[in-house]
């Protein structure tokens, strides 16, 4: 139902029950604010957005005021400005302000650069913030007097003790927005109102670190943050970015969409795209983009393997050229290709139409093999996975396999929400992570575990069960076991289920190589070629010894040195596509240029192939790959010819070669390489936090 009212002279037709700031924002109306957030509930403690509303004596703020019908709205009067730059004024009393009334603050950026290379938090002009900082643009907007009330620095200690942000509550207006975040829409509470009056704070209960606090360092909360009192430390003096590329983060089987921010052509931090429906991402894919995309050890050029076991820069001419030598003529069996679930599908096309069409082999797989592949429960799982958007409807959920408090813990604030909305958590099969804090039955992991949840997930109550299946237990020494149990569970309870692997794009390449049930075995002992293509492997089997090609984007960590290393693309450098846990198709899009010399994967495999003289792999972009795909009779990516028997039979494996691949998949990687040393450690924090953290 609409209504009209007059804002500063305009009649508006607005909808019944919006607030006046909405209303105002709709029909491209100012109204100063510094509280308020799109998504927040509103919450008037800056009272910027004051106005007069005819009729009434106060001044109440626009954000928490309805809008009725008739109402006649001043947003910018006399009165209004007067006293909306004294509560500016009072604020700034316990604010660093001295840089934001100097008559020379003009000539900051032009002559004083040098202030932004040190990391000084004692006004905006050499503040993190400075350009972005909502208070700076109050100032600029309302133009209070310089003198005012007398001023109070409060003496904080600036905490840099955790991982991602830096906090200095010297800047902290305690606009409220943070706690908000934590509280209203992530459900956590990690932080809150601390102390009283004139020593109000933000911060943990007790002064614990964040950690132990039950922070998942989700960076909501650094987000939301109108002033320097937050900022991440891997951008803190980064600026304002250039640009905004909305994509795939390919870290996980989850395909939360990110907007990479970009700056001189590198990527300097990431959020998540509101627009997209993400509401947060975890702390991987909101703080490991800039160390994992922009390290120095990035492979840029091609390079040969020379005496001494060192590698020797050359053109790619040189590199295909030597690549189609080695290859042409090897005999099928002799061949064999291990590939990275994290490549974009279109690069896993090419690369299994390169191995069987090309090489005529049936060797190709990928180092996840033996926590998934051999499992027909595994399959037949994935094959019946929803969207988490299932929880919200969910009246049980049954979490196996979260032990890892910061890997998919968006999964943690989905599951806040549902229990917001009535629905009982059960953790099972899982040790005292995060989930045991707020689960509402922690089933120890027992012999009678499957008859527990059976009978939780049957009770009359139990109307619309779900069952979340996180990565933990695809890396369980008993999967086998845990999978069937979890399959017939699914079978006798009626349940929907949801399998979340660690890797994109997993399950569909799985699928797709072991589409004729031939695949994903190895090739024999004296293999000539070996293609790591954003894989590695640990060792070599006694006595053999083939030409290795390593395409990646870092040298190799261990393992044999390879002959041929070829530099490839990383997901934010180039267009494709991944595919999620539910089998939709997630867009990766462009956000910088290639570093160096590298190409992207399929380009490097098209150009080998197109040298060796190989029919089909004249693709130009990853437009006619897609069409090429979109073509077949049956998309190799989702095969629903399956030999789920043949699945399930373990493939003839040599013991060494078993020892390399039986590796369970990392968490914390990417094609292979650790994400970043801190958040590495954060699963190593010293015990007592743990305690603290879990009970």
């Amino acid at each position: 139902m609409s209504i009209q009212i007059t804002i500063d002279g305009q009649l508006l037709s607005v909808d019944q029950g919006v607030t006046i700031l909405n209303a105002a924002r709709q029909h491209g109306i100012d109204i100063p604010t510094l509280c308020d957030y799109p998504g927040l509930p509103a919450h008037g403690s800056c009272r910027m957005c004051i106005v007069e509303i005819q009729g009434r004596p106060s001044t109440p703020t626009a954000c928490t005021t309805p809008a009725e019908a008739g109402m006649v709205v001043q947003t910018n009067s006399p009165r209004i400005q007067a006293l909306r730059g004294e509560l500016l004024q009072m604020l700034l009393a316990d604010h660093p302000a001295s840089c934001l009334f100097c008559p020379e603050k003009s000539h900051c950026d032009e002559c004083m650069v040098t202030l932004h290379k040190a990391g000084v938090t004692t006004g905006c002009r050499s503040c993190p913030k400075d350009g972005q900082c909502t208070v700076q643009k109050l100032v600029e907007k309302i133009e209070p007097p310089a003198s005012g009330y007398p001023p109070r620095y409060r003496m904080l200690k600036a905490e840099k003790s955790d991982p991602f942000f830096d906090r200095d509550y010297n800047l902290c207006v305690l606009c409220g927005r943070c706690v908000r975040q934590c509280e209203a829409l992530h459900i956590n509470g990690s932080i809150a109102y601390t102390k009283r009056g004139t020593h109000t704070v933000v911060g943990t209960a007790f002064n614990r670190t964040h950690l132990a606090a039950g922070c998942v360092f989700c960076g909501a909360c650094v987000e939301v943050c109108p002033t320097g009192a937050l900022t991440e430390k891997t951008r803190k003096w980064d600026g304002e970015a250039d640009a905004a590329t909305a994509t795939t983060c390919p870290l996980c089987s989850l395909g939360c969409q990110v907007r990479l921010l970009t700056k001189n052509d590198r990527v300097t931090g990431s959020l998540p795209d509101h627009q997209a429906g993400s509401d947060c991402l975890c702390a991987k894919g909101r703080f490991g983009f800039p160390e994992l995309l922009n390290h120095p050890t990035r492979l840029a050029r091609p390079q040969k393997a020379v005496e001494g076991n060192r590698h020797l820069n050359i053109a790619w001419e040189e590199a295909i050229r030597l690549a189609a030598e080695k290859l042409s003529g090897i005999e099928p069996d002799d061949f064999e290709m291990v590939v990275s679930p994290n490549c974009s599908m279109e690069s896993l096309y090419v690369a299994q139409k390169f191995t069987r069409q090309g090489m005529q082999s049936t060797h190709i797989h990928t180092n996840s093999v033996n926590g998934y592949a051999q499992n027909a429960d595994f399959f037949d799982l994935v094959r019946q996975s929803q969207p988490l958007s299932t929880l919200a409807g969910a009246s049980t959920i049954l979490c196996l396999g979260f032990d890892n408090p910061y890997n998919q813990s968006v999964i943690e604030t989905r599951l806040h929400q549902a229990k917001v909305n009535g629905a009982k958590i059960i953790a099972a099969c899982c040790t005292a992570g995060s989930l045991g804090r707020f689960a509402d039955l922690w089933l120890k992991p027992d012999a009678g575990w499957v008859e527990q949840a059976a009978g939780l997930l049957r009770l009359p109550s139990s109307v619309s069960p779900v069952i979340l299946v996180g990565p933990a237990i695809f890396s369980h020494p008993d999967r086998h076991a845990l999978l069937q149990a979890i399959s017939s569970l699914v079978k006798t309870t009626g349940a929907q289920v949801i399998v979340m692997p660690d890797q994109a794009s997993l399950v569909s390449l799985l699928l797709g190589m072991q589409g004729t049930g031939r695949d994903n075995q190895p090739a024999s002992t004296n293999r000539r070629a070996l293609y790591l293509l954003g894989e590695n492997i640990a060792e070599l089997p006694p006595g053999e010894n083939p030409f290795i090609l390593y395409q990646n984007i870092y040298p190799p960590l261990g393992g044999p040195q390879p002959d041929l290393i070829l530099p490839m693309a990383a997901f934010s450098e180039e267009d494709g596509s991944l595919i999620d846990y539910s089998g939709q198709v997630k867009t990766l899009r462009r956000a910088v240029p290639l570093p160096g010399q590298a190409l992207p994967a399929w380009e490097i495999l098209c150009r080998i192939a197109q040298k060796i003289g190989l029919a089909g792999f004249d693709f130009s972009s990853v437009e006619d790959i897609r069409a090429e795909m979109a073509s077949l009779p049956e998309n190799f990516l989702v095969n629903e010819q399956v030999d789920w028997a043949a699945i399930a039979r373990p493939a003839p494996v040599e013991i060494a070669r078993q020892a390399a691949s039986e590796a369970q998949p990392a968490a914390d990687t990417y094609l292979g390489f650790p994400l970043t040393h801190y958040i590495q450690g954060l699963n190593q924090l010293a015990p007592e936090e743990g305690r603290q953290r879990h009970g």
